[in-house]
C-alpha cells in the first residue's frame, strides 16, 4: 500500500510540473509574439509613459513655441529679481546704503525690461520676425528664427538696438536659432 501513495504523489507532482511547463511555454509564446508585433525594429530604450514627438514637422510652430517659452522664462527671471529686490527694500534688517544700492538696480531692471520689449516690438514690426532680446548691463544679445538672419536683418536690427540704447554696435550680438 505504501507503494500506490508513493507512485500517486509522484505522478501528481509529475502532472503538476508538466502543467507548471506548459503555463511558462504559453506564456513566453504569446508574450514574444506580442513583442514582436508591437514594438519598433528599433535597438532604443523605450521608458512607459515617455512623451514622444509625433509629426513635427512645422518648424514655425516649433519657433513660435521655443521663443513663446523663452520669452515666459525670461519674464519668470526678471520677477523673482524683481522680487528679491522688493524684499531688500521692505526689510528693515538691511542699511540704507543696501536699500538704496536695491532701489537703483530695481530702476535698471525695469528700464531694461522696456527697453527689451520695445526693441522686440521694433524689430517684429520692421522685419516682421519673432525674435527674444536680451539685455545685459553691458551688451545686448537678440536671437532670431533660423533662416531670417540676412545682411540686410543685421544692419536694421543694429540700427534699432543703437537708436533704443547707450551700446555700440559692436555690443550687439545676434544669434541665430536652431
Amino acid at each position: 500500500m505504501k507503494s500506490k501513495i508513493i507512485s500517486k504523489k509522484q505522478l501528481l507532482s509529475l502532472s503538476l510540473v508538466m502543467a507548471l511547463g506548459l503555463s511558462v511555454y504559453v506564456n513566453w509564446y504569446y508574450t514574444n509574439n506580442y513583442k514582436d508585433v508591437n514594438e519598433p525594429d528599433t535597438t532604443e530604450q523605450y521608458n512607459l509613459g515617455e512623451a514622444q514627438l509625433v509629426n513635427s514637422g512645422n518648424v514655425e510652430s516649433d519657433n513660435a513655441d521655443y521663443f513663446t517659452q523663452a520669452k515666459v522664462n525670461r519674464t519668470k527671471a526678471h520677477d523673482e529679481a524683481v522680487k528679491i529686490l522688493e524684499d531688500i527694500i521692505a526689510d528693515d534688517n538691511y542699511d540704507e546704503e543696501a536699500k538704496t544700492l536695491a532701489k537703483n538696480k530695481l530702476t535698471k531692471i525695469s528700464e531694461q525690461i522696456k527697453t527689451e520689449a520695445d526693441i522686440e516690438n521694433l524689430i517684429n514690426s520692421n522685419l516682421s520676425n519673432e525674435c527674444l532680446v536680451k539685455y545685459n548691463d553691458d551688451s545686448i544679445e537678440i536671437i532670431m528664427p533660423k533662416s531670417t538672419v540676412t545682411d540686410d536683418s543685421v544692419i536694421k536690427i543694429k540700427d534699432i538696438v543703437v537708436s533704443k540704447t547707450n551700446l555700440s554696435a559692436e555690443k550687439i550680438v545676434i544669434i541665430e536659432s536652431k
